[in-house]
């Protein structure tokens, strides 16, 4: 018999045993990031099946037969993916030690928890885009701006990603998030009695760059040397000469595309100084927020109720659902 030759065991069975045990099983290795220790670095990552995660660190050993000394850890040696995984549990940590790993045959989805609580997709966006244009657009320039938009860039909105790692990072997503911005945007503007045509098309507008922003699962030149703020800002200015959207509206929807992130060590170029554009902000960073929670509910696994810690959000988030 090989190096793996104990009984399979599952995350939850693990999270019940106490003390110092060795166990093996299959699972989904994710997340993974070198860290440094008081001995040096050491890999940080997730073990994850239908059951629930757990914490794991690998400090040197055996990856697919091959042994890595400690000294010679790096982000390159272990690829997200199925592994088979020869462990320990320590007394009185919630996290367990991973002595060896070996690729193995499997599908993630089969890994993946089955999400109690998921975040909403949309059917039809861009019907619902419409619906929400014609409730909320009263120019006749404002009408032009938004036709042009589609005949522009509709194509590739629709099925650009709306982030590179921290929400919304799935084609399409692009779109799932702006549509949920201006649902949050719009009621909060209604609530207040604000523009609610340049809250929508500030919204709407305001990732806009991220078509020019991001390429194949990372950040293009332009991206990585203006950044999407500035992007979008640049691609409204157009619309707005394009379409004749101008005066104070103008004025208002430029400053709300360009104060999106809200202060400057988020990437905004100025503070939201207007009430539409502290509404925009509001409103991208509560969905951009809520869809992290969403993420890591989503690793919250049967007869848990609460994630691990969950570093997009500096916290462990907790699921209070009566089972």
């Amino acid at each position: 018999m090989g190096l793996f030759e104990q009984e399979s065991i599952t995350v939850s069975r693990i999270k019940k045993e106490k003390g110092t045990r060795s166990f093996e099983g299959k699972f989904l290795v994710k997340g993974i990031t070198v860290r440094m220790g008081q001995g040096g670095p050491y890999l940080s990552f997730v073990l994850m099946d239908r059951t629930g995660t757990i914490s794991a660190s690998f400090f040197g050993g055996k990856i697919d037969g091959r042994d890595v000394a400690r000294d010679g850890l790096s982000g390159e040696l272990l690829k997200e993916g199925i592994y088979r995984v020869k462990l320990r549990t320590q007394e009185g940590r919630p996290n367990v030690v991973v002595e060896a790993l070996e690729t193995a045959d499997g599908r993630v989805q089969d890994y993946a928890i089955e999400p109690r609580l998921s975040y909403p997709r949309v059917e039809n966006l861009r019907e619902a885009f419409h619906r929400l244009a014609e409730e909320n657009i009263r120019t006749p320039s404002g009408k032009k701006l938004y036709d042009l938009f589609w005949e522009n860039y509709g194509e590739a909105f629709m099925k650009a990603p709306g982030g590179v790692r921290k929400h919304h990072g799935e084609e399409g997503g692009l779109a799932l998030h702006t549509y949920m911005v201006l649902r949050i945007g719009l009621f909060l503007g209604n609530l207040y009695g604000l523009d609610q045509e340049v809250i929508f098309l500030a919204g709407l507008l305001h990732d806009l760059g991220k078509i020019y922003e991001i390429g194949e699962g990372e950040f293009t030149r332009e991206g990585d040397l203006l950044g999407h703020t500035v992007l979008s800002l640049l691609h409204t200015e157009k619309l707005c000469n394009l379409a004749g959207y101008g005066g104070k509206k103008r004025a208002n929807l430029l400053h709300s595309v360009a104060s999106h992130h809200g202060q400057e060590d988020f990437g905004a170029p100025v503070s939201p100084k207007t009430l539409e554009a502290f509404v925009v902000h509001t409103a991208d960073m509560a969905d951009s927020k809520i869809y992290q929670f969403f993420k890591a509910i989503s690793e919250i696994g049967e007869g848990e109720e609460s994630s691990g810690y969950f570093k997009d959000l500096s916290r462990r988030v907790y699921l209070l659902d009566d089972e």
